[in-house]
């Protein structure tokens, strides 16, 4: 076993134990993120590490989007998202299915609903977001417009461009089409969502989204802090650290933990004060009003339960796939491979006879990749595939490292946002509102099942 993989081994393992024990900061959140019984059945579920990390992933992915529908998406009575943030059962099961076919889920473990969530709360009125500029338009495609100054400056050339623009043409026409390169089209503009209100939680209350943001925000910094500790606790079990150096660390472990200790108080009574306000102000929300957001505050409140369900089984395995490390890093290897040649080409190829191989060189993955069909590389360089792959699978292993950490940062989040759900819906009912039932994700079929046959 390479010396490195076997101190990285050594590192997450022992650190799963002393979480697992409580003798840690990250340890209690983890172990509260374990404690719903809502995640007994993850005890047997024999999800690898691979698995456990991808639970994590969809828990704190859809923790950060039920923040965003609640603060930070513009709404009032005409809002259309509103009645489009619970998924279609027929699409949730199309998703399930397709997940099962990944190569993180073709063996016998359970496809958490958080999965689903996290990618319909995405897709929920998507912010707009600032990518890089359109390509320029070939030259003979029909010019953008310019600013008057320039127009001024230009007509006297543009006669000429025309004639070249031209000649180009036929140049163009000469050209073998093999040559001849397909012209981009620029990217569409990502839809907006605008609307009277900032957000839900100001169209309740104009003040609600401000005071939640604070108390979110000290929220994370817990987070950021405590995923610090699971890093220094990891890098203390690491074969070859010198006294020195484990002394500073743990010097540093006892300093952020009073930090946390401290904004937690400060935070619990922000957060207390937040929840009273927020359910009388539910109380006298107007009727329409009401009727309007109660829907997606009971879809809201199904989400962030499930995201809960995932983030606790994460907790609950995560030191029980302990060794499994090394074949779910191998199996990283093989996923990123997947994911950068269908980046790259448009197609995701079949990894049946790929050997992934890990080694670490001074800390850092280096990858094989033998067995891999070049058909389905494209133009894609061997190097340029191993590096992203080594990249990415680098990223993967320091997010595991700190995972526990993670876990408890989420935990924080959708505790709060539960809190904050449970606020408004009853400031709701005690005015008279009827909630709907809430939607149920199905569950996954198992593995090789046909299209269309039930969950097991």
């Amino acid at each position: 076993m390479n010396d490195g993989i076997r101190r990285w081994l050594r590192a997450i393992g022992t650190t799963a134990f002393v979480c697992t024990a409580l003798t840690t900061g990250t340890g209690c959140g983890a172990i509260k993120a374990a404690a719903n019984p809502k995640v007994a059945w993850a005890l047997n579920d024999p999800a690898p590490m691979s698995v456990v990390v991808r639970r994590a992933d969809v828990a704190e992915k859809t923790a950060q989007q039920v923040d965003r529908l609640m603060t930070d998406t513009p709404a009032d009575e005409s809002s259309e998202w509103i009645g489009k943030v619970a998924p279609e059962k027929d699409k949730a099961t199309s998703q399930l299915v397709e997940l099962r076919k990944h190569e993180l889920y073709m063996q016998n473990v359970k496809i958490v609903a958080a999965e689903v969530w996290a990618k319909q709360l995405a897709d929920t009125a998507p912010k707009a977001k600032a990518g890089p500029a359109a390509p320029a338009p070939a030259p003979a495609a029909e010019p953008v417009a310019k600013d008057a100054k320039a127009d001024k400056g230009d007509k006297k050339k543009n006669g000429k461009v025309a004639k070249n623009d031209k000649a180009d043409d036929k140049k163009q026409s000469k050209k073998a089409p093999s040559d001849a390169k397909p012209e981009v089209a620029p990217a569409p503009a990502a839809p907006t969502t605008t609307g009277k209100y900032p957000s839900i939680l100001a169209a309740i209350d104009k003040d609600l989204g401000e005071a939640y943001a604070a108390i979110m925000e000290n929220k994370k910094t817990i987070g950021e802090l405590k995923g610090e500790m699971a890093k220094l606790d990891a890098a203390n079990d690491e074969k070859g650290i010198t006294d020195a150096a484990k002394k500073a660390n743990k010097e540093r472990i006892d300093a952020i933990d009073k930090q946390v200790d401290k904004i937690d108080d400060e935070t619990s009574k922000m957060a207390k004060d937040f929840i009273a306000k927020a359910k009388a102000a539910a109380q006298k929300t107007p009727a329409p009003m009401r009727e309007k957001i109660g829907p997606v505050l009971v879809v809201l409140q199904k989400a962030v339960d499930d995201a809960n369900i995932a983030n606790g089984a994460a907790a609950v395995r995560y030191p029980l796939a302990a060794t499994t490390l090394i074949d779910s890093a191998k199996q990283m290897v093989g996923v990123y491979a997947a994911d950068v040649i269908e980046e790259k080409t448009g197609k995701r190829p079949s990894m049946a006879g790929l050997q992934p191989g890990l080694t670490l060189e001074d800390g850092k993955p280096q990858v094989t990749l033998n067995g891999l069909n070049s058909a389905d590389m494209g133009k894609l360089s061997m190097g340029e595939l191993t590096s992203e792959v080594a990249k990415r699978t680098g990223a993967w292993m320091k997010r595991t490292a700190g995972l526990l950490g993670t876990i408890s940062s989420t935990k924080e989040v959708l505790e709060f946002e539960d809190d904050v759900l449970d606020a408004l819906l009853s400031g709701f009912k005690a005015a008279g509102w009827s909630a709907p039932q809430p939607v149920t994700i199905p569950d996954a079929p198992p593995p090789g099942a046909a299209p269309g046959a039930p969950a097991s």
